[in-house]
């Protein structure tokens, strides 16, 4: 009951960043570490993940080349923390927060918000087909099941329709080690409304269970083509 109420109240901490703190300032970890002890301004860093010390809390260090900044509590605005993000060593990560200076003498970015990531070469090896013992499903069957899904999700934008526009367009996405879909992105589009509305709904995947290999999971590929068509 209290970790499930820790993640309701990171959730509602996010949420309130969002909305209150505005947009931040891009800084260097350098720069960071330098502020003031008394300086509240709403940070953005971007560096590479050197070092994961508590998955559960989700604290981590990232490296800029100009330093190493300590990030605590780090959580999307859903709530969800390394884990669940799958974050790893290597990743390079954008963060939102604000310095704190803890016990009086340790500088971290304090119950940072999670705002994009982009995968590390390690974290990018995806095996070939014929390399998975078994691959991803998605509720108990292939591809195919996801692609009613999304169809049966899928909304016509009306800004599509008043331009009489439809087509195809093509979708990449990964399901993750933990079944999440990441990476996704338009790899041939039509109408930017349509292009919008594929990403949306792959986005919003329900989680697959994962491909393996020699009884570990693993990162797998797809692509995915989402037809629009309309009787105007």
């Amino acid at each position: 009951m209290k970790k499930r109420l820790t993640v309701i109240l990171s959730a509602i901490f996010a949420a309130t960043v969002f909305l209150q703190a505005g947009v931040p300032q891009k800084k260097s970890v350098d720069e960071f570490l330098r502020m003031s002890n008394t300086d509240t301004t709403f940070c953005e860093l971007t560096g590479v993940v050197s070092r994961i010390r508590n998955h559960e809390r989700s604290r981590l260090f990232i490296d800029d080349g100009t330093g190493s900044a300590l990030i605590y509590g780090l959580r999307d605005a859903k709530g969800q923390g390394v884990l669940a993000l799958d974050i790893r060593k290597g990743d390079t990560l954008t963060v939102w927060g604000r310095r704190f200076l803890y016990d009086g003498r340790v500088i971290e970015m304090k119950n940072a918000l999670y705002v994009r990531h982009s995968y590390g070469p390690d974290h990018n090896n995806v095996p070939k087909e014929d390399e998975l013992d078994r691959e991803p499903t998605f509720r108990g069957k292939g591809p195919q099941e996801f692609s009613k899904w999304v169809s049966a999700h899928l909304k016509y934008p009306k800004e599509a329709r008043d331009a009489y526009s439809d087509g195809m367009v093509l979708v990449k996405f990964v399901v993750g080690r933990n079944g999440g879909v990441q990476e996704v992105e338009i790899l041939k589009g039509s109408h930017p409304a349509l292009n919008e509305e594929a990403l949306r709904v792959v986005r919003k995947s329900p989680k697959w269970k994962p491909g393996m290999v020699d009884g570990h999971s693993v990162r797998k590929e797809f692509k995915l083509p989402i037809y629009f068509s309309s009787d105007f």
